[in-house]
């Protein structure tokens, strides 16, 4: 079956209604975004979500792939432990996409051993707990990583990682988790930088007119006073959109707080489909 689309999310947990609470009419935009890709999500039926999250284990000089045969966790630290994912783990896709990065010439090592439970963070947790819910059937789990890799390292990844899904009998959904710049405002977690909004403003434009692409030529500056934790997640899902006819939306973007969270999603064109004339 292979790629059934993407989704681009942000992670904070305050927007999980049951740990966000009187704050979350900070977050309304987001909530509803995320609210409604989950409706998405259950439309699209995946088979399998491959999500990439910023806070995965990370290692500087590779990329991860998780090798767990099931994963679990929930959003205790932050006071609401009845918000619980348990997937099981897609063990087949995740080794086809180890070794098809390793047939790219991608650096690449195992998050986790075979057959190992994972511990899943809230880069992982806050979009599925929108993403799961709404799904008619058990869903598989492949969790990755990024690295501190120069960014055609990332776009070479996404590529093998499209590889193995191409290769799939399965559905999958490609979940890209990232928040933008941490430096909107002056109580922003990471301090003030101007140049954080610039950086905001550049990504949700490139996505929202249809040039995404235009992402890969963020200077490289702009990315270090961003403060962002996301550019890299959008970068290998470029990667695994390379070849491909897609759209890009954006179902929201708000900056509360002083992070930016953008809510996206990718339709694929299908060969199948007709084309308007």
């Amino acid at each position: 079956m292979g790629l059934a689309g993407c989704f681009v999310v942000p992670h904070p947990p305050v927007i999980v209604p049951e740990v966000g609470g009187h704050h979350l009419h900070a977050v309304a935009a987001t909530v509803e975004a995320m609210r409604r890709l989950g409706q998405e999500a259950r439309a699209l039926d995946p088979d399998v979500i491959v999500l990439l999250s910023p806070h995965a284990p990370l290692q500087a000089d590779r990329m991860g792939v998780g090798l767990a045969a099931h994963y679990r966790g929930s959003l205790r630290q932050f006071g609401a432990p009845q918000v619980e994912i348990d997937l099981d783990g897609d063990v087949e896709l995740a080794q086809a996409i180890l070794e098809d990065a390793l047939a790219f010439g991608v650096p690449v090592g195992p998050l986790d051993g075979l057959g190992e439970l994972m511990d899943l963070d809230h880069g992982t947790l806050v979009p599925l707990s929108f993403i799961v819910r709404g799904l008619e059937q058990p869903v598989k789990l492949v969790l990755l990583s990024f690295s501190f890799l120069d960014m055609q390292t990332h776009l070479a990844f996404g590529e093998a990682i499209a590889s193995a899904i191409d290769a799939a009998s399965d559905r999958v959904l490609y979940v890209a988790s990232g928040d933008l710049s941490h430096r909107l405002t002056p109580e922003a977690p990471a301090g003030y930088n101007p140049l954080g909004q610039e950086f905001d403003e550049r990504v949700v434009a490139a996505f929202s007119n249809g040039t995404a692409e235009a992402m890969l030529r963020m200077p490289p500056g702009l990315l270090r006073a961003a403060g962002e934790c996301g550019y890299r997640s959008l970068v290998v899902m470029l990667g695994v959109l390379r070849g491909r006819q897609y759209g890009t939306r954006v179902l929201s973007y708000e900056g509360p707080f002083g992070v930016g969270y953008l809510v996206g999603a990718v339709d694929l064109e299908r060969e199948d489909e007709p084309r308007e004339v």
